[in-house]
């Protein structure tokens, strides 16, 4: 080596060690604390902040770092920040390199109190004094093309203890409290997973509401922070407060978790969520979620009693019929479907002794909703809330002080539906009717709802009902057609309205339309036309027979003693035609084949009060008791007796009917004016036929001569 060379390696050499011995100098002769009113002084200049700095301020050269006790800090003299303690230290080397690292980030005794006042405004934009024109921020410089650096930072160990933020929201009156908030991460390198372990407990008010929580993972950063996994996460969260009824909630969530915000995905593969001995689990991945959502994988609900997790939840259920009922349930399904939709195919649920599959299809967008389902059996009485007893005495009260009349269908809410619904069951009890093999399928949109069709087994026989209702307009329109065959009409009408008239198998076509959203205004406007026909039947807790009797015994001036006879009367085919307007059912033309008589009547049913106001006749057709006194003559055949059926239909078994002696007289009357007029009519015919027979005599003796 030449001496020149030489030279400059000894100068170069002797130069950095008064550089470094420079730097140590200013490290060890320099005191930043000197700085203090200063930096104060500033901060007081360009913000609204009260910067009082009462800790020691530190640095130190190898590792570079900078450390800060005791800051406070007022604003609008109001306390807004203190920090106990803040340690930054970065190696030297590691910034020459251009790739940062950190030896450790540790923040301790932090506390921030934020606001919001009642117009909305928080107390951090304060800080800043307000300027006459916006800043105008420049934009980023852009290295030339080829020539750009990712930046690479790595930290060796962040440590966060002892952090508590205050925020109070003068418009609703809540209060959130974050404290107790720690955080650990170590050997934080991007595109590297590192472990992480954070806990913090949250107090909220109106409701009142305390939540802890602690989480374990190992998370790695992707590039520019645009993607971000949690592997073999382990959380925890207990919640507990008003919305419990202060009882303790205990949430676990355990898995793996991925989100690629530049692939616009998140993957939940597998994940377990536990809430108290619930138990979730899923393989889900979601694409374009930034977009049009798309969802693939599984979720399934093991087995758990809903009731008794209300119950661990401070819920209380209403009382029902059975209580029983919500003892289990479980789900399990498939999740996918276009972009933009959520279908769960297949679906399958069971609740208590009920199972429940198909699909479910739920459109994003236009929250359309598409579902088909069947059902094996559910008895829904067991849901329904307890008929309650009312006492003796209480029921005229009760009526005279009905509760008010509510609108039946939220028509707001119908006019946002838009689904397509079908539904088969094998068994559906509700009321005490049971319905076999339903068939549902329903529609909805643009606030047109239609069932088309609705269809079952009840009793025996079959029914079948197409029905639209129009909610578009303020006052909705409903229009029902419906067909019934063979169905027993006794357990139905008893469960229905407390009829117990009538049995027999009904066949009956209906064509309705009314308007309204109340029961009072449906019936009402109620338009419409049916009929029917009862085939196999009875008139239960009445006698026709024993009105018949009655009459004919009058009819032979003799007495009869009915009232040991049998309640009830059998009819073979009973038929009428009816039009409905408002609260009257009219009918014009029953007929019905009793045993040695013929039924024919007309009348009106209001359907408001159940009231029956009817006009019947008997037909002698035949002999219709052994009685004697019912005895039947040829003068007695084609004689109408009488029957007025006026009364409630409602609770007492048996038509409100009798023998109406008052027609019965006018008909007597009226038989007796024809039979006097056609004995009279007799009388001069035999007149006329004597005076015919003395005038052939008398001109046979003349002739005869």
């Amino acid at each position: 080596m030449s001496s020149a060379l030489r030279y400059l390696v000894f100068a170069l050499a002797g130069l950095l060690a008064l550089v470094g011995i420079a730097a140590a100098s200013l490290l060890f002769l320099f005191d930043p604390n000197d700085f203090k009113p200063q930096i104060e002084k500033a901060a007081e200049t360009h913000t609204r902040l009260d910067l009082q700095l009462d800790g020691d301020i530190g640095w130190s050269f190898i590792p570079l770092g900078l450390e800060l006790n005791t800051v406070k800090a007022r604003l609008d003299n109001e306390p807004f920040l203190e920090l106990e303690h803040l340690v930054a230290r970065v190696s030297l080397r590691s910034l020459i390199k251009m790739q940062p690292a950190v030896h450790r980030f540790e923040l301790a005794g932090l506390e921030l109190n934020l606001a919001l006042d009642k117009e909305g405004r928080g107390n951090w934009e304060r800080i800043m004094p307000e300027s006459g024109a916006d800043a105008q921020e420049s934009p980023a410089e852009q290295a030339p093309e080829g020539e750009a650096k990712t930046l690479v930072f790595n930290i060796s160990e962040v440590a966060i203890s002892d952090t508590r933020v205050h925020y109070h929201d003068a418009q609703s009156g809540q209060t959130t409290t974050l404290d107790n908030f720690a955080l650990q991460a170590s050997d934080i390198t991007p595109q590297q997973a590192f472990p992480l372990n954070m806990q913090f407990h949250l107090a909220t008010t109106e409701p009142a509401m305390d939540i802890l929580a602690q989480l374990q993972a190992n998370l790695t950063l992707g590039e520019q922070f645009k993607r971000v996994m949690l592997d073999s996460l382990s959380s925890t969260v207990s919640l507990q407060g008003d919305a419990t009824n202060q009882k303790k909630i205990d949430l676990a969530l355990n898995g793996n978790i991925d989100a690629d915000l530049a692939q616009s995905q998140i993957k939940l593969s597998p994940l377990k969520l536990s809430l108290n001995k619930v138990q979730i689990d899923s393989n889900l991945v979601v694409s374009q979620f930034d977009s049009t959502p798309q969802l693939a994988g599984t979720l399934s609900i093991a087995e758990f009693s809903p009731r008794e997790l209300l119950a661990q939840l401070g819920q209380s259920l209403p009382p029902m019929q059975d209580p029983n009922t919500l003892r289990k349930l479980s789900l399990d399904t498939t999740l996918g479907g276009e972009p933009g939709q959520v279908a769960l195919k297949p679906l399958n649920i069971a609740l208590d002794d009920t199972k429940l599959n198909g699909e479910v299809r739920y459109t994003l967008e236009t929250g359309a909703v598409f579902a088909r389902l069947n059902l094996d059996k559910i008895d829904a009485d067991r849901y329904l809330a307890p008929t309650p007893e009312e006492p003796a005495g209480e029921t005229q009260a009760a009526s005279a002080d009905p509760a008010p009349e509510t609108d039946l269908l939220p028509l707001e809410t119908l006019r946002g539906l838009r689904f397509d619904a079908g539904l088969n069951a094998g068994e559906l009890i509700i009321n005490q009717i049971p319905i076999r093999q339903l068939v549902l399928n329903a529609s909805a949109a643009d606030g047109v709802i239609k069932v088309s069709p609705l269809s079952g087994q009840l009793y025996e026989g079959r029914f079948q009902a197409n029905a639209t209702i129009n909610a578009a307009d303020a006052t909705p329109r409903w229009l029902v057609k419906a067909n019934v065959t063979d169905v027993k009409t006794l357990p139905l009408l008893t469960q229905l309205a407390e009829m117990q008239q009538f049995s027999g198998l009904a066949n009956i076509n209906l064509d309705l339309n009314t308007t309204g959203n109340r029961v009072s205004a449906l019936r009402n406007n109620a338009k419409g036309k049916a009929d029917f026909a009862i085939k196999q039947g009875k008139f239960e807790g009445t006698s026709m027979a024993a009105y018949a009797c009655q009459g004919i015994a009058l009819m032979h001036k003799e007495t009869i003693d009915t009232s040991a006879w049998p309640k009830a009367t059998s009819f073979e085919d009973l038929s009428g035609a009816i039009t409905i307007n408002g609260n009257s059912i009219d009918n014009s033309a029953l007929t019905a084949q009793l045993k040695g008589m013929a039924l024919e009547g007309k009348g009106q049913v209001d359907i408001a009060s159940m009231d029956l106001n009817y006009s019947a006749g008997l037909r002698i057709l035949g002999n219709i008791h052994e009685d004697n006194a019912c005895r039947v003559n040829d003068k007695l055949k084609d004689l109408v007796i009488p029957v007025k059926c006026k009364g409630s239909l409602v609770g007492d078994k048996g038509l409100p009917c009798k023998f109406d002696t008052a027609r019965f007289r006018d008909t007597i009357a009226g038989k007796a004016k024809a039979e006097a007029k056609e004995k009279a009519s007799e009388e001069i015919d035999r007149g006329k036929e004597k005076l015919k027979e003395k005038a052939r005599d008398k001109l046979q003796k003349f002739f005869g001569q």
